[in-house]
């Protein structure tokens, strides 16, 4: 009994190989994503990897699914963020795990806009703020009207007075944008810094002022400050999320327009040739030949 127990586990053995090619490949297409979430978790976080190296990227990785979860909230219909590339999906979906903002909400951090069959990642004045938070200063930009008082001396606001009641509520009526930066560690306040509101305004022209300078004047005036100072050196923050959140942003707003769809249509007749009156008949002159055969 042992022995025939041994024979048939030998040629068990020999029939069975030891390695499969095809066993393997089968596996392999079985991990393979197959779903859009899927296929964009995993170009996310090969994107993570170029981004910032793998140590930081492991652990942006734990927030790749909340990110694209929180994608598909923020949109008004899902069938949006499905309509656009998933290379663009995923590089959104990487940015808000490797910052840690999410689109959605009341007050958002990031915007996610699709154009042109893309998914663009922008960042808010909030956004903008959280992360110099985090690296240790404190940013705020307060929109000037018109109306109130203020002094300027190398740049820097040395005097502001508000007058209440007549807050800027657009950008015709806004004077400028102070942004004031402070560290975290002792307080100290480094500067209140000056952006005259042309400077916005010219801005906001080159971007093609679209809807969302014209939904939030205001906020984008904050933001535009902020993006302002850190350009010029004026905000001392070295963070790696804001100079990856900075330069999504810039890439999003200098984005080429999509071209518009032109829908070709039926050429139709005009209403005078479909309802005017009849052509008159034409009138033929006859000609009687006579052959002379015939006559009586």
């Amino acid at each position: 009994m042992r022995e025939y127990r041994r024979q048939n586990l030998r040629e068990h053995r020999q029939e069975r190989p030891l390695y499969d090619p095809g066993a393997v490949m089968t596996a392999i297409s079985n991990n393979t994503p197959r779903t859009l979430r899927g296929r964009v978790q995993a170009m996310a976080g090969s994107m993570l990897l170029d981004m910032v190296g793998e140590e930081r990227a492991t652990e942006a990785a734990a927030r790749v699914g909340m990110a694209f979860a929180a994608a598909h909230r923020a949109a008004r219909s899902p069938r949006d963020i499905e309509r656009c590339s998933p290379e663009s999906i995923a590089a959104a979906v990487a940015l808000s795990a490797l910052t840690g903002l999410m689109p959605g909400g009341a007050m958002p951090s990031v915007w996610l806009v699709p154009r042109g069959g893309d998914l663009q990642w922008m960042i808010s004045h909030r956004g903008l703020m959280q992360l110099c938070r985090r690296a240790g200063y404190q940013l705020s930009a307060v929109p000037v009207s018109t109306s109130d008082h203020v002094v300027v001396q190398f740049g820097e606001v040395t005097e502001h007075r508000v007058e209440v009641g007549s807050e800027a509520t657009g950008l015709d009526d806004l004077a400028g944008v102070i942004v004031s930066c402070r560290r975290l560690a002792d307080g100290a306040i480094l500067g209140r810094f000056w952006m005259p509101g042309s400077a916005v305004r010219k801005r906001a022209a080159a971007r093609g002022a679209g809807p969302v300078w014209k939904s939030w004047p205001l906020e984008m005036a904050q933001k535009t400050a902020i993006k302002w100072a850190c350009a010029r050196g004026l905000v001392p923050i070295e963070s790696m999320e804001l100079d990856q959140a900075l330069g999504a942003d810039t890439r999003a707003e200098t984005a080429p327009a999509p071209a518009p769809v032109e829908v070709p249509r039926p050429s139709l007749p005009l209403p005078s040739d479909v309802f005017s009156a009849p052509a008159e008949p034409e009138l033929v002159e006859a000609e009687i030949i006579d052959t002379g055969e015939g006559a009586p």
